[in-house]
């Protein structure tokens, strides 16, 4: 009997130095077994110091594992995600499509302080298209391209120059379109622009009406030539965050964004019998021709004056869920005709805000949005707005994301961490179906019937 008894008595210390082997909680339960006399005070202490040799002993080696590596390691963080896409086109009078879709980025940032830091990523999808990074299953299981899809620093001076951290920001380099947006209207989310940009943050607080206020200058390099002056867009765009009570949020921004050149773009870029011709090039923009039929322009210029806010709560409709109204307006001041666009939109759900592109974070949450656009033939550039958002035919070559009217809708659930899945619809109609051949690049659409092209996405992000 006393033979049990000592055993029990060693597996009550065996319990005690696993439990301990967690946190404050088994420390709790080591108490508990010394007070039903599981366990002796010495063997209740014998196991605590146990517990500490071995994180000693753990820590020493993770010391030595890290004294082998090289330093610029320790700033060296991966980052990347996966998706996978199935996508079907529905039309009237044409034969349904199917296809799969596969989009993959890796990247490194690199951060060896506070005030900078460099972000390289590498994507696939075709280096000729600006705005896509999808990849489709085709082309008997050949190879798909994979290319430098950002490269820039990020210069955030500090205590170094007897500056407040985070007041201004420079970012450099190849980089994805970093103006606050809501949607996609002036830029695809895959377009990475190149150039610089540079934001003032001159409110940052968490009481009072006024939270936050923001200052972006962008000066963007659109291409390079020899002979000609070069293409660029240069803008400026001011960012208001503010507080209506203690669960409503407001954002509000106003934009100019300035296009210089783009000429040179149309005449060297999507005229067909140029040796520089770019069939991925999207567009639905007006061209001017000269006598022999070529495109020599835009039909106008671009000066983009922009507007976009966000309204949202916690918990607008009384099921502790929230919810948001989204809207972004385009105006292109240089058009004199179908020079408007915009998005307007309303989510709900789990994604707290951004409802357009419902980025959730943890398992089990979800978000659905609706998304109205209306863009006129050139109220943005074709070539840089939304490319899902496009209104074709069969035997009509017009491929932008301008002239259209469209309904989308999204449905987003995480079933694990990390892992996100997305239903999006896409209801599209042209604006003008009747379209003028003199001054576009295109075949006239054959009436109006409704696209409707739905995805099916599974995103994996780490």
């Amino acid at each position: 009997m006393r033979k049990g008894w000592k055993a029990w008595k060693a597996m009550g210390g065996a319990v005690a130095l696993t439990l301990l082997a967690s946190a404050a909680p088994a420390k709790d339960l080591g108490d508990i077994l010394l007070k039903k006399g599981l366990i002796t005070p010495e063997e209740l202490q014998q196991a605590k110091e146990e517990e500490k040799q071995k994180s000693a002993a753990d820590e020493s080696r993770r010391d030595a594992i890290m004294a082998k590596l090289p330093k610029w390691l320790q700033y060296i963080t991966p980052f990347g995600d996966v998706r996978t896409r199935y996508e079907s086109f529905l039309q009237n009078d044409t034969i349904a499509r199917n296809r799969f879709r596969v989009r993959g980025r890796i990247g490194l940032v690199a951060s060896p302080s506070d005030e900078i830091s460099a972000r390289v990523r590498l994507a696939t999808g075709d280096p000729n298209n600006p705005v896509t990074r999808n990849q489709s299953f085709e082309k008997a299981f050949t190879q798909k391209p994979v290319s430098l899809d950002e490269a820039y620093l990020t210069f955030k001076p500090g205590k170094s120059f007897n500056l407040e951290p985070g007041w201004f920001t420079m970012t450099a380099g190849k980089f994805s379109a970093n103006a606050y947006r809501v949607s996609e209207l002036v830029w695809d989310d895959d377009l990475t622009p190149e150039g610089a940009t540079q934001t003032l943050n001159l409110i940052d607080q968490k009481e009072g009406f006024v939270r936050g206020l923001k200052l972006n200058a962008f000066e963007w390099v659109v291409d390079e030539l020899a002979a000609q002056e070069e293409p660029w867009m240069a803008g400026g765009q001011a960012v208001v965050d503010t507080a209506l009570g203690t669960m409503t949020s407001w954002t509000l921004a106003f934009a100019d964004y300035h296009y210089e050149n783009l000429n040179q773009v149309a005449s060297k870029f999507l005229e067909p019998s140029s040796k520089n011709f770019n069939s991925q090039l999207a567009n639905t923009n007006s061209f001017v021709k000269d006598p022999n039929g070529k495109i020599i322009g835009f039909r106008s210029g671009f000066n983009i004056v922009s507007a976009a806010s966000e309204l949202n709560s916690s918990d607008p409709i009384g099921l502790g869920v929230p919810g948001g109204l989204f809207g972004e307006l385009a105006y292109n001041t240089q058009a004199d005709t179908k020079n408007v666009g915009c998005y307007v939109g309303v989510g709900l759900g789990y994604a707290g805000r951004d409802w357009y592109h419902n980025s959730l974070k943890n398992k089990g949450d979800w978000a659905v949005s609706y998304t109205y656009a209306y863009v006129e033939r050139d109220a943005v550039p074709a070539m840089f707005t939304y490319d899902d958002d496009v209104y074709t035919q069969a035997k009509a070559a017009a491929i932008g994301g301008t002239n259209i009217g469209a309904h989308i809708v999204r449905f987003d659930y995480s079933p694990l961490d990390h892992l996100q899945l997305t239903l999006k619809s896409h209801i599209i109609n042209a604006l003008d179906d009747h379209l003028d051949s003199s001054t576009t690049a295109f075949s006239p659409y054959k009436g109006n019937p409704t696209l409707v092209r739905t995805q099916l996405d599974a995103m994996l992000k780490f």
